[in-house]
């Protein structure tokens, strides 16, 4: 019986259709397969994901291991990566490409605007750098010296018609730069941002603006203006500054942390947004942002709550909270919503905080696990009082 050599035999648009199917890191392990196949994968056109975030955040953990020795494997590792996303990115010769993902911490300023090149010539729809840092030792403070910055000049003659998603994390960039991007990316759908120290002031708005989701973390922004009829998710955690809705029709879920949620707390009888909650379906809040404002002022907290909250929620049937610890200002708050969202179905309690909202994916996923019977324990006190036709739900 003759054997076949079935896989060097194959057409090429099956074996692109087979790698299109496939991460990148297995895209290129396709290589020692059969000579035919060597160099196939440089046709690869799918999702480019170079992450090294989980790996980091677990270097950062080993607390038996002395701080040069992680400070020397961190640097071995990093430059071992860059080495890799570098073969990669020069040996790829597909026109087009699905999705560029380069997650890790401290980034690489001479690198940056070469990347969004990159983006832009391959026509990307998902573009996503995440240069955040998971270490707590001190050494590592140096990542705060870092600038990766992406300055207009530099990036003024790219246009990426194809992007619907943008993340960008410890990436520094004006508002000029955001509204570069809004303007040049015009089926743009999702806007995330974090830890933009440049990002002091912001205006979004536009009838030709297709923008749907919006999502700013941890950034400096003082003044926030949105105005964009397309707009249907909206998330803040962040500093106290002026958030300002003009025409958001079609938002329906929204959700606030860090210190604009205590700045929501205090400042309640002065905001409007308690008018614009009532045509939500979604509500996230985190609830505990502030230990001084909740432990030593409760009283007043409860009465702050109790005294603004208003406006009934008719449209609200899902409420998501995090930071939960059953204060006494926490159930109060909790128990006026339900009081006032006759439609509410569903509870869901969050472990995580917004000290972890920077955090990768896979890393919160790691940090929900370690708290969640804790989490379960501690909402056991709040399930009395939640309607029995509503859902209580620990993630």
């Amino acid at each position: 019986m003759d054997k076949k050599d079935i896989i060097s035999t194959m057409p090429d648009d099956i074996i692109s259709n087979i790698l299109s199917r496939l991460t990148i890191k297995e895209v290129v392990r396709t290589s020692i397969l059969s000579t035919r196949w060597r160099y196939q994968w440089t046709n690869f056109s799918g999702v480019l994901n170079f992450d090294r975030s989980l790996k980091t955040f677990g270097l950062g953990r080993k607390h038996r291991v002395g701080l040069v020795r992680k400070c020397t494997e961190f640097v071995s590792e990093w430059q071992v990566f860059m080495g890799g996303l570098e073969y990669v990115l020069n040996s790829l010769k597909s026109p087009s490409m699905q999705e560029l993902r380069i997650c890790i911490d401290m980034g690489n300023p001479g690198k940056i605007v070469e990347w969004v090149k990159f983006a832009a010539e391959k026509e990307v729809s998902v573009l996503e750098l995440d240069f955040s840092n998971h270490f707590n030792e001190t050494f590592f403070e140096i990542s705060e010296t870092i600038r990766n910055e992406l300055l207009l000049p530099s990036i003024n003659y790219f246009q990426i018609k194809s992007l619907r998603v943008l993340r960008l994390a410890s990436v520094d960039v004006s508002g000029e730069v955001v509204q570069y991007f809004l303007a040049s990316c015009p089926s743009l759908e999702t806007l995330f941002v974090r830890e933009l120290k440049l990002l002091v002031s912001l205006t979004i708005s536009g009838q030709a603006l297709r923008l749907k989701h919006l999502e700013l973390v941890k950034c400096k922004i003082l003044y926030l203006h949105i105005s964009i009829e397309s707009l249907i998710t909206f998330s803040c955690y962040g500093n106290d500054g002026t958030i300002h809705f003009e025409n958001v029709p079609n938002l329906v879920e929204a959700s606030f942390g860090g210190e604009y949620c205590s700045f929501l707390q205090k400042h309640m009888g002065t905001t409007n947004l308690f008018m614009l909650i009532s045509q939500l379906n979604v509500l996230k809040l985190e609830l505990s942002v502030s230990d001084q404002f909740i432990r030593s002022n409760l009283k007043l907290a409860e009465l702050e709550w109790k005294d603004n909250l208003k406006c009934d929620y008719p449209n609200l049937k899902e409420l998501e909270v995090s930071g939960y610890r059953g204060d006494l200002s926490q159930n109060e708050l909790l128990i006026n919503i339900f009081e006032k969202a006759p439609n509410l179905n569903k509870i869901v309690v969050d472990p995580l905080s917004s000290y972890h909202v920077d955090k990768s994916p896979d890393v919160k996923a790691m940090i929900r696990k370690w708290h969640h019977e804790t989490t379960i324990w501690v909402v056991d006190g709040l399930e009395a009082h939640v309607p029995s036709s509503v859902d209580l739900l620990v993630l």
